[in-house]
């Protein structure tokens, strides 16, 4: 039978999530083989017309400025080959203020059974404008106006979702 060669390229801004990714890969050559490291910033990468049949991208988009956001999709999606899948895993702010104070409250409570106080607080400072998530129904936007019309929320756990949508 016919057999497709995989390739998978990985892709990251950031320098130090790029060797780390070549560290482990260099523990198991023949297992990880097919799998090739870009240290690259993503609004200004291009990527190939009608070349992948999947792309994914986890919990990247939300430290992206807002106004790169629908371009990169909109590449994303010309990139795809028909019938091609874009999985986009993220944070997403709560539909109403109600609901992100639950949200919040929540994942503050299994933060603080699972890390100390003082690494809460100085991550929360971190991320502060630098990541800025937008809502469910913002993303599910970004991705119609894209091209995409078959979208299904296939994760969900408090703010934390996963999309699938096929080209």
């Amino acid at each position: 039978h016919n057999q497709k060669k995989l390739n998978i390229e990985g892709i990251d801004v950031e320098e130090e999530m790029i060797n780390h990714c070549k560290s482990k890969q260099k523990t198991d050559k023949d297992k990880y083989k097919n799998i090739s490291f870009l240290e690259k910033d993503i609004t200004v990468l291009d990527l190939e017309k009608n070349n992948y049949d999947l792309v994914s991208m986890i919990y990247c988009l939300q430290f992206i400025h807002p106004k790169h956001r629908q371009e990169i999709i909109n590449r994303i999606y010309d990139s795809l080959n028909w019938g091609g899948g874009f999985f986009l895993f993220e944070k997403t702010r709560g539909p109403d203020a109600r609901f992100q104070d639950y949200f919040t409250h929540a994942y503050h409570q299994y933060k603080l059974l699972n890390f100390k106080s003082s690494e809460i607080l100085s991550k929360s400072i971190s991320l502060t404008g630098i990541m800025e998530p937008f809502s469910s129904s913002g993303n599910q936007g970004l991705l119609k106006r894209a091209g995409f019309e078959d979208v299904a929320i296939v994760f969900k756990a408090l703010a934390f979702e996963g999309i699938l949508a096929i080209k």
